[in-house]
C-alpha cells in the first residue's frame, strides 16, 4: 500500500517523449495515459493531427500534447522543457538500425549528438527533473556466439557490430555521466526484438509485418529463423512507464522481460492464435533461411527485482492480442495492403 502511495504522488508529472510516434513511444505513452495522471508531451520532428489520430485514437487525448521538434536543435529542445513544465523525460528519437547505418554521419548527429543536445537542454533548463530515461538497445551486446551457453548476464560486455549500436552504448554512457553530474535518477534500458501494435519500422519488424499480412489475408515470410529475445510493445510500454514513475535512485542500466525463441516457434504461435480467431484458411506465413547473430538468452532478473509489477505477457498471449488487434485495424480501415507494401 505505501508502494502505491508512493506512485500515486508521482503521478502529477509532465513527461516529455522524443519521438513519440514510434512503436515504444507510443506504447509508453499509452501506458502513462491509461494508469496514471501524467500529462504526456510527444516531441516529433513532424507532427500532425492526423498522425497524432492514427496512433493515439484509443487514447485520452486531453492530456497529450504534440510539438514538432528536432533533437539536432537544443535551443528548441530546451524551450520546449521550459514551456511545458516538463518534469522527466524519455528519450527515444533515433534512426533505426538500417538508416542509421547506411548513413552514419546522420545516425551520429540524431542518435549520439541529439541524445546529449537533449542533456544540456535539461541541464540549461533550469528545471527540476525527476526522472531521465534513456532508450537504448539489446544491439549494444556482440554476437550471440560471443557469449557462453546459457543465460547471458545483462552486465556482460558490450561489443556492438554496427553503428547503431555503438552510437546506443555511448548514449548510455553519456546518460550516466549526466547523472553523475546532476543528480538526477537516470535509467537506460534495453529492449530487444519488439512486436506488436505499433511496430513498422527496423531490421527486425518482420515477425509484426508477419502478422499483419495474416490479418489482411497476405502470404509472408519472415526472412530469418534464428533463436531472438521476443518482446510485446504494450509489454515493453508498461516497463519503460513504469520506470518513469516508480522511485529510483542514481544511474542503472536494464535489459527488459523477454522469450527466447526461434522464428519457427513464432511461426507455430502465430498459426495457433489464427486458428483461435477463427481464419486458420488465411494462414500463409513461413520462416525463411537466414541465420542472424544478433544477442539472445539475456538476463532480465534484475528488472523483474526492481520492477516486479511489470507485465511479462507469454507469447501465445501477446501473440492472439496482436493479431486480434490487428484485424480489427484492417476491419476499420486503419491497416490496408498499401501499409504492408510501404514496410517490407
Amino acid at each position: 500500500m505505501d508502494r502505491l502511495l508512493e506512485m500515486q504522488s508521482m503521478n502529477q508529472q509532465r513527461v516529455l517523449i522524443t519521438g513519440g510516434y514510434g512503436c515504444i513511444g507510443a506504447a509508453t505513452a499509452k501506458w502513462l495515459l491509461a494508469n496514471t495522471d501524467a500529462h504526456v508531451v510527444i516531441c516529433s520532428r513532424s507532427v500532425n493531427s492526423t498522425r497524432a489520430q492514427h496512433v493515439f485514437h484509443d487514447s485520452d487525448l486531453s492530456r497529450i500534447a504534440f510539438i514538432e521538434a528536432d533533437v539536432r536543435d537544443q535551443n528548441r529542445l530546451e524551450q520546449i522543457l521550459v514551456d511545458q513544465e516538463i518534469t522527466s523525460v524519455a528519450h527515444m528519437a533515433a534512426l533505426q538500425t538500417p538508416e542509421c547505418n547506411a548513413h552514419r554521419d546522420r545516425g551520429l548527429q540524431v542518435n549520439l549528438a541529439g541524445t546529449q543536445n537533449l542533456i544540456e537542454a535539461m541541464k540549461s533548463s533550469g528545471q527540476e527533473f525527476d526522472r531521465f530515461v534513456f532508450i537504448s538497445s539489446v544491439a549494444v551486446y556482440g554476437p550471440r556466439a560471443s557469449y557462453p551457453p546459457g543465460r547471458v548476464p545483462m552486465l556482460a560486455e558490450p561489443d556492438p557490430v554496427n553503428a547503431y549500436g555503438a552510437f546506443k552504448l555511448a548514449g548510455e554512457l553519456i546518460s550516466k555521466f549526466f547523472s553523475q553530474d546532476t543528480g538526477v535518477p537516470v535509467i537506460s534500458v534495453r529492449p530487444a526484438l519488439l512486436f506488436g501494435p505499433g511496430r513498422n519500422r527496423g531490421l527486425t519488424a518482420s515477425p509484426t509485418t508477419a502478422i499483419k499480412c495474416l490479418a489482411l489475408d497476405l502470404p509472408f515470410e519472415i526472412p530469418f529463423r534464428s533463436r531472438q529475445d521476443y518482446q510485446s510493445t504494450p509489454d515493453v510500454g508498461a516497463a519503460i512507464g513504469t520506470t518513469i514513475i516508480e522511485p529510483f535512485d542514481g544511474y542503472g542500466v536494464f535489459t527488459l522481460p523477454s522469450h527466447s525463441i526461434d522464428t519457427e516457434e513464432i511461426v507455430n504461435v502465430l498459426r495457433d492464435a489464427a486458428d483461435e480467431l477463427g481464419i486458420a484458411e488465411q494462414f500463409k506465413i513461413s520462416a525463411g533461411d537466414e541465420e542472424v547473430p544478433f544477442i539472445c538468452d539475456l538476463d532480465y532478473q534484475p528488472f523483474t527485482e526492481a520492477y516486479p509489477n511489470v507485465p511479462h505477457t507469454s507469447i501465445a498471449q501477446a501473440m492472439h492480442k496482436s493479431l486480434q488487434f490487428f484485424l480489427m485495424e484492417v476491419q476499420q480501415g486503419r491497416l490496408t495492403k498499401e501499409d504492408v507494401c510501404q514496410t517490407v
